[in-house]
């Protein structure tokens, strides 16, 4: 397997052990700890939320490869900055579409333990973008600094319009 393929093989493993693990320890804290299952009405608000954060990963991916001919994979990253479609509104869609996917299908299978789980993820999701962003910034100097000044790190916001 070469080493694109090999970075695609990772995003894999990793997605379904996201996608598959978390909800199923949060089920299983939820279980051992006697937790109840989350209303009906409450549980029904998580197919929406799995679809917008499914639409920010995918685009976000899509741009990683048609723009920034790479992958997700750190092990085999963009060769550009991108700095397009959900970039330009946040400097981190991935992990923000991760944690709306993981919020929504926590949701769905109504596990209040699922939703602490991935709420805790963000600890060292935080640690992880601290290192990245030191890696982008040296990978691409001033245009990385320029996009770091004006795209926040995590709460998305839409791109300024340059004055003038």
């Amino acid at each position: 397997m070469d080493r694109r393929g090999a970075a695609w093989a990772g995003i894999v493993l990793l997605f379904v052990g996201l996608y598959v693990g978390i909800p199923a320890f949060g089920l299983l804290i939820d279980r051992l700890a006697g937790v109840p299952v989350l209303p009906d009405v409450v549980r029904g608000s998580g197919a929406p939320v799995v679809a917008l954060g499914a639409t920010g990963l995918l685009w976000s991916i899509a741009l990683f490869v048609r723009v920034g001919r790479g992958t997700p994979n750190p092990a085999f990253p963009p060769r550009s900055l991108v700095t397009t479609g959900p970039f330009a509104w946040t400097r981190n869609p991935i992990i923000g579409s991760h944690f709306l996917i993981l919020v929504g299908m926590a949701l769905l299978f109504g596990s209040p333990s699922a939703i602490l789980v991935t709420v805790l993820l963000g600890v060292p999701a935080r640690s992880l973008v601290l290192h990245e962003e030191k890696t982008l910034e040296s990978r691409f100097g001033e245009a990385y600094r320029a996009y770091r000044a004006r795209v926040p790190r995590w709460i998305p916001r839409p791109p300024r319009r340059p004055t003038g």
